[in-house]
């Protein structure tokens, strides 16, 4: 294992300490779904968190011009 996968992994292990009770729900029915698919949970949660990010609505602000 790389230093590199350590890390992702150390940090995912992170998140799910710090995680509120109703992200660790949706985080259990993820890991649920990775075993039925014999899915590692780390490579599914990278997945799902790029998918959400691709999908979250734009954060980029742009001024409305003055008329």
């Amino acid at each position: 294992m790389s230093e590199v996968e350590r890390e992702y992994i150390k940090s995912v292990d992170d998140t799910i300490l710090k995680a509120s009770g109703k992200t660790l729900k949706k985080l259990q029915e993820l890991d649920i779904q990775t075993q039925l698919h014999s899915n590692t949970f780390y490579d599914v949660y990278a997945t799902h968190k790029e998918h959400k990010k691709e999908n979250a609505p734009s954060t980029t602000h742009t001024p409305r011009k003055n008329k």
